[in-house]
C-alpha cells in the first residue's frame, strides 16, 4: 500500500499508505471525529505543485520586501492562516461537523438506486463506491466549512485546497480504521463495516487515480449482533464481492451513474 498514490486534483498528490497518526481525522467510539489540529505535510506537498505554486506567487505580490523572499513569507503566512482557522473554536466545530457530513453522505448513498446490495435477515448490506462518496460529499463539506468565520481569511486557492483535503482525510481516516462488523463506523442509521481499495468502478479520468474500491455499508441493527448474525453478514459480503467481479466496466459505470442521479 505504501507505494500507491492518489491524484485528486491538479497539484494534489496523496499517499494512500500515509501514517494514520498524521491524519486530520480519526475514528473514536465508532464515529469519525476531527483530531483538533491539522498537519503541515499535505500543505507543503500542495505548495510544491502547480496549483500551490501559483497561489503562493499570487499572494507574494501583495507582500512588500522581505529579507528571505516574498514567496517564503507568503508560504508561511498562508500556512499560519490555515492552521489558525483549523484550531479556532469555530474551525474545530466546523471540521468536526464535516466528519458528520461525510458519515451522513455514506448513509444517504446507502438508499441510492443501482448500487449492489444484499438482504441479510431484516437488514440491508450495500456497496458504496469511494469515488461516489467523495463526489457526493464535496459540496456539502464545503458548505459546512464555509460557516467558520476565519475561512474568509483564506484566499480562494487555499480554501479550495482545504475543502479537497478534508474529503481526502476523511476517506483516509475511514480506511485506516479498518472497520469490521465488530468495529464499525457509525453513519446515521447505517454503519461502515469494511473497505475495499482495489475494485475499479469508474474510469480514473473521471474520479482521479486512487479512488478505487468501495465501503461496505450495513443497516445498523437495534440489538447486539449474534455470532450467527455476523456469519450471515460475512457470507453476504463474500457473495456481493463475487457478484460484482462479473460486472463489465460499462455496467459498473452505469450503476454508479444511476446512484448519482438518485
Amino acid at each position: 500500500m505504501s507505494g500507491h498514490f492518489q491524484l485528486i486534483l491538479p497539484g494534489t498528490v496523496v499517499a494512500i499508505g500515509r501514517n494514520p497518526d498524521m491524519s486530520w481525522f480519526q475514528v473514536t467510539e465508532e464515529r469519525l471525529r476531527y483530531r483538533g489540529r491539522i498537519t503541515r505535510a499535505p500543505y507543503d506537498a500542495w505548495t510544491g505543485m502547480p496549483a500551490g505554486e501559483e497561489a503562493i506567487a499570487e499572494a507574494a505580490k501583495q507582500i512588500g520586501f522581505r529579507l528571505f523572499g516574498r514567496a517564503r513569507a507568503a508560504r508561511q503566512t498562508m500556512w499560519r492562516q490555515l492552521k489558525d482557522m483549523a484550531a479556532s473554536p469555530a474551525g474545530v466545530v466546523a471540521l468536526d461537523a464535516a466528519a458528520d457530513v461525510y458519515a451522513r453522505t455514506l448513509s444517504d448513498l446507502a438508499y441510492a438506486q443501482g448500487l449492489p446490495r444484499a438482504q441479510v435477515g431484516l437488514r440491508r448490506l450495500v456497496l458504496v463506491p469511494r469515488a461516489l462518496a467523495a463526489g457526493r460529499a464535496r459540496s456539502a463539506l464545503a458548505s459546512r466549512l464555509q460557516q467558520a468565520p476565519q475561512i474568509d481569511e483564506l484566499n480562494e486557492a487555499l480554501r479550495a485546497f482545504l475543502f479537497e483535503r478534508v474529503v481526502i482525510e476523511l476517506d483516509a481516516a475511514a480506511r485506516h480504521a479498518r472497520p469490521t462488523v465488530k468495529r464499525p463506523i457509525r453513519a446515521g442509521d447505517w454503519t461502515c463495516i469494511g473497505v475495499d481499495t482495489e475494485f475499479g468502478w469508474v474510469d480514473q479520468v473521471w474520479s482521479g487515480a486512487g479512488w478505487s474500491g468501495h465501503f461496505f455499508v450495513y443497516e445498523w441493527p437495534p440489538a447486539p449482533m449474534t455470532r450467527a448474525d455476523r456469519k450471515a453478514v460475512a457470507k453476504a459480503v463474500t457473495d456481493l464481492e463475487s457478484g460484482i467481479n462479473t460486472l463489465s466496466r460499462e455496467r459498473r459505470q452505469q450503476l454508479v451513474n444511476a446512484a448519482v442521479r438518485a
